[in-house]
């Protein structure tokens, strides 16, 4: 009986994590069964996920394109599948076999300006119509966002699944400090630093951080915040942090994989600003690291983080600069550490 998952995404930055750690325990518990759809430069990697136990079927359709709606549709019906699951809510409209879908978030809704114009913002919003709509089952990362997708579509109550996300293995409290040190040179990192992981859409409130590091920093010269990631749509992240004294603020781009622990464990604490969050992945693995988060009063970090973050108002620069005052001033640091530690097993 065969089940198929849609590793087309595996690539990208959150969905691809997401999907990396899902192939290895569904080979080991599938083998043979698990067929994985998979573009042809990452069919090595997925081949390494799945310990050569699953089935590839080389897919170059594009997410979110025309090829999606034919040549995958082609490729899905000549599987012959039991069951698909869709990490993600980009599945050909015309399939008609059974599946499971996660949907992550429902931002296409919420935060319809993230979409480059009306046409991508309605496709995104069909696609998920569609996938909620015909779903046997529906998978959350959080019940904030079960809660927002069973108020928008009431008709997928029955059929919704919170299941919570994880951090890998390699997140742990155990710290290297020459690898720390060696990931900092590289990267132009100077510690003290506040860290910041993650994309630079709207949502993500990156000017209220900034503007709440710039207060801090005028009474502590020597910190330093990091801005991971890049997106060329959003010039007015680097613009914000241009104003900034020279060396205050680092930009590094898109981390290599490997550096991403040891800079959580190198850092001050890890910043969430956001406005909404689908779960928070960030947060769970710097809790596992042993890493203070500081981090938007929101339902979703709440949920995850609750009893263990910094907790800040996402509006207020001034509650974000108290929030990285409270994580550098070291009272209830160990509790804080050891809560996260617990919480994020």
């Amino acid at each position: 009986m065969r089940i198929g998952f849609d590793a087309r995404l595996i690539g990208s930055l959150g969905i691809g994590r997401y999907i990396s750690g899902m192939l290895p325990p569904l080979a080991d518990s599938l083998k043979e069964e698990l067929v994985v759809f998979s573009p042809a430069a990452e069919v090595a990697l997925v081949r390494a996920l799945t310990a050569g136990q699953a089935r590839i079927v080389v897919s170059n359709a594009r997410p979110y394109r025309g090829a999606e709606q034919s040549t995958f549709l082609l490729s899905l019906l000549g599987a012959r599948l039991a069951l698909m699951h869709f990490p993600h809510y980009d599945l050909p409209l015309g399939y008609l076999g059974r599946y499971v879908v996660t949907i992550h978030d429902l931002f296409p809704y919420r935060f319809p300006d993230i979409h480059s114009g009306l046409v991508p913002r309605l496709a995104n919003q069909l696609l998920i119509r569609n996938a909620a709509a015909r779903a046997a089952a529906i998978i959350t990362p959080s019940q904030a966002t079960a809660d927002d997708l069973r108020h928008r579509f009431p008709r997928t109550a029955t059929r919704i699944r919170p299941i919570s996300e994880a951090a890998a293995e390699r997140f742990t409290a155990t710290r290297n400090r020459d690898a720390e040190a060696a990931w900092q040179r590289y990267l132009g990192i100077q510690p003290p630093y506040f860290l910041y992981l993650g994309q630079w859409k709207s949502y993500k409130n990156l000017q209220v951080m900034i503007a709440a590091f710039a207060q801090v920093l005028a009474e502590l010269p020597e910190l330093q915040l990091v801005i991971a990631g890049s997106d060329p749509r959003h010039p007015e992240v680097p613009a914000a942090a241009g104003r900034l004294p020279p060396g205050s603020v680092a930009l590094p781009g898109h981390l290599p994989d490997d550096a991403v622990a040891d800079l959580y464990r190198g850092s001050a604490a890890l910043i969430l600003p956001s406005i909404a969050e689908g779960f928070g992945l960030p947060v769970v693995e710097a809790m596992a690291c042993g890493v203070q988060v500081v981090c938007s009063d929101i339902p979703a970090l709440r949920e995850v983080a609750d009893g263990v973050a910094i907790f800040c108002v996402p509006s207020s620069a001034d509650s974000f600069a108290a929030g990285m005052r409270e994580a550098l001033n070291g009272s209830n640091r160990a509790v804080r550490t050891q809560r996260g530690l617990e919480r994020a097993q």
